[in-house]
């Protein structure tokens, strides 16, 4: 083989091998984003709150906003968000999820999508809920569902969570259903800061459709 042509050979090869790199790089980005986003379930389940606040970014952009909520901002606004003694008034004065409450908040049909440069990317999710917890004063079984579209950025090459955006679809209890009682929401954090001033959130059955942040991965509409 002429060099003229060994070489457009390796030309192709290493053109080749930084394609597959780039590619297994996504994966792991994703794969990566995804761990971050069950962990956070799994921690939101136990008030783990020093766990859960470590998977969030330092950076100043940093925030969580939930319908039924309010929206915190900063550092301080996410620590005071996951303050859990703030959360249950039915709970005063405990440091960890009593036995009888349940909160298993589970992510499905996860959909990734890392930036070009690999430094930030955005993840939507369903999360299925079920719950025993306290509502006025009684121990109730409930179930609901909702959509994450949440923002991840890579900070020393660990990916972080930047923005947390939740709305509720159905918050129900489970002897009554959705249809009956569509929406019964948590108990307000007491500092709670209203949501963002250009937010909408809206529950079942208003058919309300939650912003994606991709395009139609067939026409790219």
């Amino acid at each position: 083989m002429k060099s003229e042509g060994m070489e457009s050979q390796v030309k192709k090869l290493n053109k080749t091998i930084r394609k597959l790199e780039a590619r297994m790089q996504k994966t792991e980005d994703i794969e990566a984003i995804k761990k971050l986003q069950d962990s956070y379930g799994y921690y939101l389940e136990h008030w783990q709150e020093e766990d859960l606040i470590a998977l969030f970014s330092h950076n100043e952009n940093v925030a969580v906003e939930i319908n039924d909520f309010g929206l915190f901002k900063g550092w301080e606004g996410i620590k005071s968000c996951y303050h859990f003694e703030d959360h249950y008034p039915n709970y005063p004065g405990l440091k960890k999820a009593p036995g009888e409450y349940l909160h298993i908040l589970i992510p499905m049909a996860g959909i990734v999508d890392v930036a070009p440069d690999g430094l930030t990317a955005k993840g939507r999710w369903y999360g299925y809920f079920l719950g025993a917890q306290r509502r006025e004063g009684e121990l109730r079984a409930l179930i609901g569902c909702g959509i994450w579209e949440n923002d991840f950025i890579k900070e020393d090459g660990i990916w972080r969570i930047l923005k947390i955006f939740w709305n509720d679809i159905i918050s129900s209890p489970l002897d009554e259903g959705w249809v009956k009682t569509p929406d019964m929401l948590n108990p307000k954090h007491k500092d709670a800061p209203p949501a963002g001033p250009n937010t909408t959130f809206l529950h079942y059955p208003s058919g309300y459709i939650f912003p994606y942040h991709y395009k139609n991965p067939v026409t790219g509409k």
